[in-house]
């Protein structure tokens, strides 16, 4: 079987804690064993890390209003020397910013096949942090920079809709999958619901991501306070860190905000609570979504991304009309009425059909069709991966 050398850029992998970080390491150790030669091209980690590929390491730097994102310099040099060593069969270009933009044009100029990822809604981010004015420019660019690659990846299908709408060419839906072992309702733990100061029939509300503008987490906390009118106790828990995480602290001080959770603690943390509400509008995707119900949460979401794909309302969960607040809190309600072990188990099988090894296995498809037909122009929809 003969080797496909892949060079992955990524301005964000592990040891970062974000979705496209965790996405992408579950993607690569999902590809079919000994089919693969991973080098992965990044921005310098920020931690102690011990690599599980070949990494070569660029410089990077900080956005002052977003500071957990840390785009890569342009280094086209670094990566031309790297291929001249190397030359990869496929570019797999993860991120936008300025090292994928180098990336790009090294693989046009050695005229290598790349696939790129629409991970992030970065022109929907603008509006989030007062630079609304710069959306339709910075869609211009993802545009640009996207058309110039073989095909382009996105994790769900009304994702690919609306970027061919938006005049972006050659969209493969390849979606993300879960960990089903690693997060399960097995993991729920009595103690830390005390913590919580939740006893057995308390109702626990999750959200995890972020603590950010553009995860819409004010939507949350008005449906919280809303519904304690119905239900006194009920509480929730906010897992993760960010530039709100002081303010909704000093704001709501019954809030109970955990923190950044890995690893097993963030297993319990999922399995531990009762319902998971979700209320960004900003998702390619939405990972969360799939490790809460894998842990046996219902999900309270907008009717978009993973939610879309994977919730059957009033069986596994509730989806409401994209930026219906209203409709959203009525979701969470409803969950709250209806919480059982039925319902639990619905999600915990939703969950289950993703599965990672077949995500790895359409990627590999997608490859070793591009190799195939290098230099030819082809439509690589429906016939490839299901949309």
């Amino acid at each position: 079987m003969t080797v496909i050398r892949l060079a992955v850029v990524t301005e964000t992998f592990l040891p970062d804690i974000n979705g496209v970080a965790t996405s992408l390491q579950q993607l690569l150790q999902a590809l079919p064993a000994g089919r693969f030669a991973v080098q992965i091209i990044r921005t310098r980690p920020r931690q102690p890390w011990q690599p599980e590929f070949e990494e070569i390491h660029c410089p990077g730097l900080t956005l002052p209003f977003y500071p957990d994102v840390h785009p890569g310099l342009p280094a086209g040099r670094r990566i031309r020397n790297a291929w001249q060593r190397q030359r990869p069969d496929l570019v797999y270009i993860a991120t936008e910013g300025p090292l994928g933009y180098s990336a790009l044009r090294q693989a046009e100029r050695l005229n290598i096949p790349v696939l790129s990822a629409f991970h992030t809604n970065f022109h929907r981010y603008s509006g989030y942090y007062g630079f609304g004015w710069v959306q339709q420019w910075v869609l211009g660019w993802l545009r640009r920079f996207h058309n110039r690659t073989a095909v382009t990846l996105v994790p769900a299908a009304d994702i690919a809709t609306s970027l061919r709408q938006d005049g972006f060419e050659r969209v493969v839906v390849l979606p993300h999958g879960v960990d089903s072992e690693r997060f399960h309702p097995g993991h729920r733990r009595d103690d830390l619901r005390q913590q919580w100061q939740a006893g057995p029939d308390t109702p626990v509300l999750l959200f995890v991501g972020r603590l950010a503008a553009e995860k819409n987490i004010p939507l949350a906390v008005r449906s919280w306070q809303a519904l304690r009118a119905e239900w006194p106790d009920l509480q929730l828990v906010l897992v993760g860190d960010g530039p709100l995480r002081e303010t909704l602290t000093r704001q709501y001080p019954q809030l109970i905000c955990a923190g950044v959770q890995t690893g097993s603690a963030l297993a319990q943390h999922y399995a531990s609570a009762d319902v998971f509400v979700f209320p960004s509008l900003t998702e390619t995707f939405g990972l969360v979504t799939l490790e809460a119900m894998a842990s046996g949460l219902p999900v309270a979401a907008f009717d978009m991304a993973a939610a879309r794909s994977f919730i059957r309302p009033g069986v596994s969960g509730e989806l409401a009309p994209v930026a219906d607040e209203a409709a959203f809190t009525a979701a969470v309600r409803r969950l709250l009425e209806q919480r059982s072990a039925t319902t639990a188990e619905a999600a915990r099988q939703a969950a289950e059909q993703a599965d990672w090894a077949s995500v790895g296995r359409q990627f590999e498809q997608l490859c070793q069709t591009l190799l195939q037909r290098q230099g030819a122009e082809v439509d690589l929809h429906q016939p490839l991966l299901r949309s």
